[in-house]
C-alpha cells in the first residue's frame, strides 16, 4: 500500500506579487494563496443579493397565476389563501436556491468573478461541481448562521468555513503563474 504524500497547509514560502503566505493542495502539492477575508465576504454578499433579487423576480411570476386562480371556479378559494402562496413561495425557495448553487458549484458566480476568488477543494484544487454545489447553496441559506460564520471570517482572515473548501485568491502572483518565494522572516532567523 502506497502512502500518500500529505502537504498540510503553509509553507515556507510567499506570493511574490501579495507576500501573503502560500499553501498547498493536500493531494497534489500545487501551491495556492487563500483569497482574504473581506474580499470572500463582499463577493458572498454579492452573491446573496443576486441570488434574493433573482427570487424575487421569479416571484413576481406568482401574482398574475394567484389573479387567474382568483379568476377560477375551481381555484377559487386557493386564489385567496395567502397560507398557500407563502408555502408555495418556501417550496420555489430551495430548489431554486440548488439550482443557483449547482451553476456556482461547476462555473462559480458573480460573488466569485467580483472577488476575483474561487472556491475548491483543499485536497486537489477542484471546483465542488453541481450536485456538492447545490447542496452547498442550501446549508448556506440558513442566514442568520451564515451571517455569523462570514462576518467572522473577516476578523479570522479564513476565507471559507466549509471544511474540505477554500477560497483562492485569482489576483495572487501563483495563481498568474508566478513562483513564490522563500519568507524573509523566516530566512533571517
Amino acid at each position: 500500500m502506497t502512502k500518500k504524500s500529505k502537504f498540510d497547509g503553509p509553507t515556507r514560502l510567499v506570493d511574490a506579487t501579495t507576500g501573503r503566505p502560500v499553501r498547498q493542495f493536500t493531494m497534489t502539492g500545487n501551491f495556492y494563496v487563500r483569497a482574504t477575508g473581506k474580499r470572500h465576504f463582499w463577493g458572498r454578499v454579492l452573491d446573496g443579493g443576486v441570488f434574493l433579487a433573482a427570487f424575487g423576480l421569479l416571484s413576481l411570476l406568482a401574482i398574475p397565476v394567484r389573479w387567474a386562480m382568483q379568476n377560477s371556479s375551481s381555484m377559487w378559494e386557493l386564489g385567496y389563501d395567502n397560507d398557500f402562496f407563502i408555502f408555495m413561495m418556501g417550496l420555489f425557495w430551495f430548489p431554486a436556491l440548488y439550482v443557483y448553487g449547482m451553476i456556482w458549484g461547476t462555473w462559480g458566480l458573480f460573488g466569485d468573478r467580483a472577488a476575483r476568488m474561487r472556491s475548491v477543494r483543499i485536497k486537489d484544487g477542484s471546483r465542488s461541481g453541481p450536485w456538492v454545489g447545490g447542496w452547498r447553496a442550501i446549508l448556506w441559506s440558513f442566514l442568520p448562521l451564515y451571517i455569523v460564520i462570514v462576518v467572522a471570517s473577516l476578523f479570522d482572515g479564513n476565507a471559507d468555513y466549509t471544511p474540505s473548501y477554500v477560497a483562492l485568491d485569482l489576483e495572487s502572483g501563483v495563481a498568474k503563474g508566478i513562483l513564490p518565494v522563500e519568507d524573509s522572516s523566516l530566512l533571517a532567523k
